[in-house]
């Protein structure tokens, strides 16, 4: 049970710390760089990323993450090798990224994908980038401060 717990763990801090390096980079460079080319090109690139994102790797690690995070979260009542710091860390994955990007990241990115990127007075696009942006630095802060929780569980289960 005890590598099987560790395993989690360390599946989930490695996870995180990819999702949240991934993250950063969209709200840190990515979407400024999209907000200054030309309304068609920022639109058509992020409606390309939408699409290109959905594959195993990602899928691995974003989905991964959530499910070892939900595990975690229940094992946290039945082993001690889940410290507090795992049970938020894993909390704060779930909640703050996985359920944010199915509750305000993905319908956004639905939105958009109903949109021509040649539809030069779109409104969807301005309210993308800046809603988008916004609730992508909640899910960067989430899966980062879930990496280093996982990281402390991980450290402190080990002395």
């Amino acid at each position: 049970m005890d590598d099987i717990v560790n395993s989690l763990l360390f599946f989930s801090l490695i996870g995180s710390g990819l999702v949240a390096g991934m993250f950063f980079a969209f709200s840190n460079f990515i979407m400024k760089a999209f907000s200054k080319v030309s309304h068609s090109n920022g639109l058509a690139s992020m409606q390309e990323i939408n699409k290109a994102v959905l594959n195993p790797w990602f899928f691995l690690f974003f989905l991964g993450t959530a499910f070892s995070s939900l595990i975690l979260m229940v094992l946290y009542f039945f082993t001690p090798l889940v410290t507090i710091w795992g049970l938020i860390g894993a909390a704060l994955y779930f909640f703050g990224c996985f359920m944010v990007t199915g509750t305000r990241n993905v319908p956004l990115n639905n939105e958009l994908a109903k949109v021509s990127a040649e539809d030069k007075e779109s409104k969807v696009w301005r309210h993308f980038l800046k809603t988008w942006t916004i609730w992508n630095q909640v899910r960067t802060l989430a899966s980062l401060l879930a990496m280093i929780l996982f990281l402390i569980n991980l450290s402190s289960s080990t002395t």
